[in-house]
């Protein structure tokens, strides 16, 4: 040891001696730890570090003389070992009246060791069961507790907690700093690694609770028993501390604790390392630290739990699972149990579809602890659950404030206390709610918050212990809300205070019912209300009477019941009616009770004038078993009563058991009755009425006749189309128990309409149905004891209605999702009524499909509460089965069915194959592949996602994963494929016509080539009718036909039909049109991708002016002057430009050229000024035009644009770095002149007509906008003026960004077919499609926005769909996949699939972002890359091919570039780079951004503010003007508006500018209406600028 060290170690003794709370043992501490300091006291143990732990006896021997100085001489009787323990506990756990004579040198000692144990901790390496690994400051940034976890350190140091532990190693027999150690390191461990996973864990929480888990055992007196109370202590020790955030976690860690439902994770983490680190005997009776594995540690815990008896073994057994749950859980993220560090990245998930049942139950376990630790964290923390609070204060749709209320409901058992608290006042607010139904449900979670209050600590407490007097007791939030509910407010308005209190006995009966054994606790207080009746008001007297009457009175003592009785009355008397007929009510429940009690005498004695109600209702409850009556007057009277708003709702209840009792009797009109009663189910203006009224109903059901019921069902049906929430919430409960009253035949005609309107449009609508679904489930076992059927007829209607549940799951609009998980977890795995066994039967038909929709949906917002619930629900379901003897019972693996195809839309027809093979006993399997590279199609997800929803109602039935792209011209994805089904027979479905024609059926066969596959293939009627030959199949072939309306369906007559607007559910699911229509899918998109073709244009480089040019100068100029433009063409040789057509071969146009170096300058220009000017501004070499001859009409500037292209880029190309434009005598003109000063040339002063541009670094404008339209329109003269002249307005606007620079403009046209004639020739294929059709070897990939939705000549050509994609403040891009279409990985391996050479071709390669990207993914792929290809290729572009290893080749070659731009992406709605939003915009509709104002600062700095404010506003007006010529035209065209909603019809991508996740458009305006508004706003910013 140095003596560095040894002096840091006798400073640090001298300020644990001078502080607190040695200070205060130590009266001459300071003068006393000086001393120490300067004789180098720590000196005297360096002998003890020896290379191990040390013993504090060894340190207590070196201390002796200090510690007798401090005692005067004297030691303690049990020696100073034992007593310092002892002193270090009672400074944990003060102990009144004991004294400490020995106070000081115990103080000493402890300060010393926790010097040395310091030192020891620096210099030993760390041992898991003696130290602590404390988190560093880097794990401690982010977490809620970190004030907490730095407070408990303070404690733990200035307490000498450690120093205990070591003490008690030596002074007692047990071991407990080892087991709190490991217990540390266990949880540490695991937390570390979780965290890096990306597992919201609170490092801080866990290392805390951890570290104090088992403080308690320290405070635990003799004779008290240690397992059972130290759980009391640890809280304690922690409250005392004010660190009751971490000591809530630490206090519950037993093993009991797992069998709540929901912990959070660091609960879990520290109950799972507590549960493997255990302590054994030895052979003498030592105890013996160790980790174990879950099942060695099961054996042991079990082994030391007193009195197990089989029901204590099973209830131990279902908390170990859910830690073994917890465990695969961890090793799932990667975490490595095994606690040796080898941890690893988390496991890549197994496609949903290649699950099989085992495996499917697996992944849902892993899903549901996932989510329910990533809910717990967003409820522990006390921050994020007052977001959720105000959240669910802020929401106004009932419906989804049902889902936060689902939410206190599941978890408010693991709030904090004053989370409940918090609680229950957000939960009075609602009391007030304008809904029933919500006032009701918060009314209900009041009582059992209340019930739950202290349910987070129910452990054993000391005999002797008291409550915290300032702590908050259930009884003390039960009087409060008691109170609150029965005298609200009087500042309330008077309706909100009868709102108030008419929830009273939901409150009290939710109460009752979750505190069994402590009902007498909450009733006296409640009771104490009836004991003065005489003080009451008539409305809280009604109330106290109304809620007396729905309470369960069997929990009520006999005095209680007789204190009732005194009550009502005390108040019969009165003369409100309301409160008589309560009091009747309570009379009848109390007779009913006690028939012997005087309740039977008050209700003769009630008096019942002035409302005949009232005296039917006393003969019906003392009428005994006489057949009760009504006349036909006084039924006529009830209905209309029962309909007025007046009427009290009391007597309405009346009304009604007076009807049920009288239909019941047989001599009824029960039919009118019981549309009375379905009429009161929708209209009644009170929820109470309601009920009662489908309760009734329920009652009388088995009384009506078959047709009678029908004609209620139906009734009851068309209530639930009204979409009016007010009328159809109340329904689905009824409606669905009354229609398992109704004969197979009618219920199938009742389901069948439910399907129908499951299908709309409207989630108001579709949300009841799905309800009334969920009802007629639950509740179907009753159906077989009224209507026998067979086993199979049974099972295919429960089935069918599963199904239908599962298309709500995949509805399209989030409130439909929402309403099928809340059934789902309510109706069916959640569910009190339907046995374990009809659960364990919906579970592997539904675990795939919930699965499947938890991986596609990523359950932002509100979603993820309502998956929360029918998750945690699931879970509950999923461990309960686990442990049923019969567990999980899996039918043997269905033979695979692999379905590929376009699928663009998926139809009827493909929806009736399907049905047919699945039907065989096949599990289909339906891969939306990418391999008909010929066909436009919608993008991918779009299609997955129409196919998905319209077999959610068929189970066995999948989407094959979008990561496993299968060719199945290529034998080793279909080997891979085979693989993937270890066990189970894969067969191929195709049609006969893919057999008769696709190229793989007439490759030869090779192992595991498509020939060795069995087949299923359904029969297309061939023209001719001839048999088809099947004969190339080695495989078992099982064929089959369609019918003959499933035949005629076709992808073309459902664009057709699209185009125009009809119905067409008739052609696809009815889901799947409301989807293709709400997003604007399938308009004017012709079925097949277009051809590219060679454009009829071509530059031909000539030496001079040869004959062609001769004859344009003829054509153009007259005779004389074209003559001497010819001579001095031949005179200045300068080289000539020509543009012909293609075709014909005739001259449109020409430019005259010449490149100089810098010493033919003058020779050429011939003016001292000129020459001396170029010299001055040029840096190399100069370009010289002489002239632009091209005639006069409707092409000229577009030719003359052309033209100087070619030129100006061939000298770029050969690093020129400045032009001049100097015409020879005769050969200028204003259009020659005109497209220079758009090119960004300026006028040469020193020379007359003489202009330069300075072409080093370039301002280059890819001109696309023509590519971006669909056609018609994309060729209509209007449109195409219109386009032109933005174009050059964009021109000029970019002139003035740098005065002098030249400004390249490059034709898409022309890049488009030079590509064309580079890839077909490097694919060694005509540019001209062949035919019959044959391929090159290559395949060409477009990876950019070039070349979208065309097909090269001959040539397979496939896009990579990709895209810049903004985070939404634009603070970063990524180029991630278009919005739609598979991510890019899965992309490249559908590209590898082909397996092709690639040529890789974009419209220009500068920075690379985009060829970044995807060369990983090409390599991990081994995709193998001949040529990337571009428009334009730049010197930096160059160099990055070199450092990739691709061989480049550009169209054109630019050194440098100052700035680029693509003309589509600055206009609005036209084109633009995507922004991500989580949600999607209406009508198909894709947020972008465009880099201009007002949406976004430009894209380059270096732009001036004017220049920007110029540029901007010029995009903004082209783009309207744009958009005014389209949507003339598509007016003409098509006799309609082109609105936001169409403009896919126009627009080939068309998207919408971002303005924010709270602004949004609608889709029936026009998108320059749009436009003109960004305009206007646009010119408020200059002027204020």
């Amino acid at each position: 040891m140095t003596k560095k060290r040894i002096r840091q170690m006798n400073s640090a003794l001298r300020r644990r001696l001078t502080g607190r709370p040695a200070a205060d043992w130590l009266p001459q501490g300071e003068s006393f730890a000086r001393r120490l300091e300067t004789e180098g006291y720590m000196q005297r143990f360096v002998p003890l570090f020896q290379g191990r732990r040390l013993r504090c006896a060894d340190v207590l021997a070196l201390c002796r003389p200090e510690l007798d100085a401090l005692s005067g001489g004297a030691a303690p009787q049990q020696g100073w070992l034992a007593y310092t323990y002892d002193f270090a506990r009672r400074l944990l756990y003060p102990e009144r009246d004991t004294p400490e004579p020995f106070g000081p040198g115990a103080v000493f000692f402890l300060s010393v060791l926790q010097v040395l144990f310091a030192a020891e901790n620096e210099m030993l390496p760390p041992n898991p069961a003696w130290t602590f690994r404390l988190l560093t400051e880097a794990e401690l940034s982010g977490s809620a507790c970190v004030v907490s976890y730095l407070q408990m350190l303070r404690c733990w140091k200035r307490e000498y907690v450690y120093e205990l532990m070591r003490l008690g190693l030596e002074a007692t027999p047990y071991r407990t700093l080892e087991h709190i150690a490991g217990v540390h390191h266990v949880a540490m461990t695991a937390g570390r690694a979780l965290h890096r996973a990306g597992i919201p864990v609170d490092l801080a929480l866990v290392s805390g609770s951890a570290a104090g888990h088992d403080i308690g055992k320290f405070g635990c007196r003799p004779g008290e028993r240690v397992p059972y109370l130290h759980y009391y202590y640890t809280d304690l020790w922690f409250r005392r501390r004010r660190l009751t955030d971490i000591g809530h976690v630490a206090a519950n860690h037993s093993v009991w604790d797992l069998e709540p439902d929901y912990l959070s994770v660091e609960s879990l983490l520290l109950i799972y390392a507590d549960f493997r680190v255990k302590q054994t005997r030895g052979e003498h009776g030592e105890e013996i630290t160790h980790i174990s594995t879950l099942a060695e540690a099961f054996d042991v815990i079990l082994s030391k739990l007193d009195g197990v008896d089989e029901a204590k073994r099973l209830r131990y057994t279902r908390v170990y699972a859910r830690l073994r749950d917890f465990e695969q859980f961890m090793i799932a993220r990667g975490v490595d149990v095994t606690l040796s560090g080898a941890d690893r990245a988390p496991q890549p998930e197994k496609p949903v579809a290649l699950l099989t049942d085992e495996e499917s139950l697996q992944a849902l376990v892993l899903q549901c602890v996932g989510h329910n630790i990533e809910l717990m964290n967003r409820l522990t923390g006390q921050r994020s659950f007052a977001e959720l609070l105000e959240l669910a204060r802020g929401e106004m749709n009932w419906r989804r404030l049902r889902a936060y209320l689902g939410v206190f409901e599941s978890y408010s058992l693991y709030l904090h206390i004053p989370q409940k608290a918090q609680t229950l006042a957000f939960l009075y607010e609602l009391l007030m709610h304008r809904e029933g139904d919500i006032r009701r449900q918060a009314a209900a979670l009041i009582g059992e918050i209340i019930a739950g209050f202290h349910e987070g600590y129910v452990k054993e407490r000391p005999t002797d212990s008291k409550p915290d007097p300032r702590e908050i007791t259930d009884l003390d939030q039960w009087k409060l809300y008691l109170d609150k509910i029965i005298y609200p407010d009087h500042k309330l308005m008077l309706q909100h205070r009868r709102w108030i209190c008419y929830t009273l006995k939901f409150a009290v009966n939710s109460l009752l019912q979750r505190c069994p054994g402590r009902e007498e606790r909450f009733l006296t207080p409640f009771f104490a209300y009836f004991r003065h009746p005489e003080q009451l008001d008539d409305e809280t007297a009604f109330q106290l009477l109304d809620t007396a009457g729905a309470i369960r009175l069997q929990v009520c003592t006999a005095r209680q019941h007789e204190l009732l009785l005194r009550f009502a009355e005390e108040l019969m008397g009165r003369e409100s009616l309301t409160i008589r007929a309560a009091a009747m009510l309570l009379f009848d429940r109390l007779y009913r009770i006690a028939p012997r009690s005087r309740a039977a005498k008050l209700l003769q004695e009630l008096d019942c004038s002035g409302d005949v109600s009232l005296e039917l209702l006393r003969r019906d409850i003392l009428r005994g078993d006489e057949a009760f009556t009504l006349e036909e007057n006084v039924i006529s009277e009830i209905f209309l009563d029962n309909l007025k708003s007046a009427t009290p709702w009391v007597i309405k209840l009346m009304n009604i058991r007076l009807l049920k009792d009288f239909a019941r009797s047989g001599r009824s009109p029960i039919l009118h009755i019981a549309t009375h009663l379905a009429n009161l189910i929708k209209v009644s203006d009170r929820v109470t009425v309601r009920h009662n009224a489908g309760n009734a109903l329920l009652k009388i059901a088995p009384l009506l006749s078959v047709d009678q019921r029908n004609e209620v069902a139906v009734e009851l049906c068309r209530g639930l189309e009204l979409g009016q929430q007010e009328f159809t919430k109340y329904i689905p409960d009824y409606l669905g128990r009354f229609a398992l009253w109704l004969p197979p035949e009618e219920l199938d005609e009742i389901i069948v309409d439910l399907g129908k309107t499951l299908c709309s449009s409207s989630s108001r609508i579709v949300a009841p149905v799905l309800d009334t679904v969920g009802v007629i489930y639950e509740e179907y076992a009753a159906y077989r004891t009224r209507f026998p059927e067979t086993d199979e007829a049974y099972r295919a209607r429960r089935e069918r209605l599963l199904g239908m549940l599962m298309k709500g799951l995949a509805g399209i609009d989030n409130e439909t999702r929402h309403e099928a998980m809340l059934v789902l977890g309510r109706r069916v795995f959640g569910s009190q009524i339907l046995s374990g066994h009809e659960k364990s039967r919906a579970f592997p038909l539904t675990a795939r499909k919930i699965l499947a929709l938890y991986h596609e949906d990523p359950g932002d917002g509100l979603t993820f509460y309502y998956r929360a619930a029918m998750l945690g629900r699931l879970y509950r379901f999923i461990t309960e089965q686990s442990l049923d003897p019969e567990g999980f019972s899996f039918e043997p693996p269905r033979p695979i069915a692999f379905f590929p195809g376009t699928f663009d839309p998926f139809t009827l027809s493909h929806k009736g194959i399907v049905r047919a093979i699945r039907d065989l006993g096949f599990e289909v399997l339906l891969a939306i592949d990418e391999f008909s590279w010929s066909k436009r199609t919608q993008p991918y997800r779009i299609r997955r996602r129409i196919a998905a929803m319209s077999v959610a109602d068929e189970f066995y039935v999948h989407i094959f994963p979008e990561d496993f792209p299968v060719n199945i011209a290529n034998p080793g994805n279909l080997r891979e494929l085979r693989e993937a089904f270890p066990g189970r027979q894969v067969s191929i479905v195709v049609g006969s016509d893919v057999v008769a024609h696709a190229s793989s059926y007439r490759k030869p066969v090779e192992p595991d080539s498509i020939h060795t596959f069995d087949h299923v293939i359904f029969r297309r009627a061939e023209p001719g009718g001839t048999a088809p030959d099947y004969s190339c199949i080695r495989g078992r072939v099982v064929e089959l036909t369609l019918p003959q309306e499933l035949e005629e369906i076709s992808s073309t007559r459902i664009r057709d039909a699209v185009d125009a607007n009809r119905d067409v559910s008739n052609l696809i699911d009815t889901m799947a049109q409301e989807f293709i229509y709400r997003h604007g899918l399938y308009l004017r998109e012709p079925q097949d991708k277009p051809v590219l073709h060679t454009e009829d244009l071509e530059f031909i480089p000539v030496p001079g002016p040869g004959r062609q040019v001769e004859k344009l100068l003829q054509e153009i100029y007259p005779s004389a002057q074209a003559a001497a433009l010819i001579a001095r063409l031949r005179t200045c040789d300068d080289e000539v430009m020509l543009l012909r057509s293609g075709k014909s071969g005739r001259a449109l146009g020409a430019a005259s050229y010449r490149c100089l170096d810098s010493q033919h300058l003058f020779t050429r220009l011939a003016s001292p000024e000129l020459t001396a000017f170029v010299r001055q501004n040029a840096g190399g070499r100069t370009l010289l035009i002489s002239g632009l001859f091209v005639p006069h009409g409707e092409q000229q500037e577009d030719l003359c644009q052309l033209l100087l292209t070619e030129v100006l880029t061939l000298a770029i190309g050969r690093e020129y770095t400045y032009a001049v434009y100097l015409p020879l005598e005769g050969a200028g003109g204003a259009a020659a002149r005109q497209t220079m000063l758009l090119q960004g040339f300026l006028p040469v002063s020193a020379v007359e007509g003489a202009m330069a541009a300075d072409m080093r670094r370039p301002i280059v404008l890819s001109r696309n906008v023509d590519t971006a339209i669909k056609a018609p329109l994309s060729t209509s003269p209007r449109v195409l003026a219109a386009v032109s002249a933005a174009h050059r307005r964009l021109q000029t606007a970019l002139t003035h960004l740098r005065p002098g620079s030249l400004v390249l403009s490059l034709s898409a046209g022309v890049i488009y077919h030079r590509l064309l004639k580079r890839i077909t020739a490097r694919n060694g294929v005509p540019a001209e499609p062949m035919v019959p059709r044959q391929l090159g070897p290559d395949i060409c990939v477009p990876y950019g926005k070039i070349l979208r939705g065309v097909v090269v000549p001959n040539t397979v050509t496939k896009t990579l769909r990709t895209d810049k994609v903004y985070e939404s403040d634009l603070s970063s891009s990524a180029i991630e996949a278009y919005p739609g279409y598979s991510p890019l990985p899965d992309q490249v391996r559908t590209i590898r699939a082909f397996d092709r050479p690639a040529i890789l071709v974009d419209d220009m390669l500068h920075d690379g972002k985009r060829i970044r990207t995807l060369a990983p993914l090409l390599e991990q792929t081994h995709q193998r890359v001949d040529l990337v290809l571009v428009g334009y290729l730049t010197g930096m572009g160059r160099d990055l091919m070199q450092q990739l290893g691709y061989p480049v080749d550009g169209i054109y070659y630019l050194p440098n570039l100052r700035m680029r731009f693509v003309e589509s992406t600055l206009y609005p709605f036209i084109g633009g780079d995507t922004v991500r939003r989580s949600e999607p915009m209406p009508g198909g509709l894709q947020p972008s951004v465009n880099r201009i104002l007002p949406y976004a600062s430009p894209e380059y700095a270096e732009i001036g503010q004017d220049a920007a404010w110029e540029l901007s506003l010029c995009c903004l007006e082209n783009a309207r003007d744009i958009l005014l010529a389209l949507e003339t035209e598509y007016r003409a065209l098509y006799a309609r508006s082109l609105t936001l909603g169409r403009l896919s019809e126009a627009v080939i991508l068309p998207l919408c500018p971002d303005k924010g996740g709270c602004m949004t458009y609608d889709i029936n305006r026009a998108a320059s209406t749009y436009l003109e508004g960004d305009i206007e706003l646009l010119k408020r910013m200059k002027s204020i600028h």
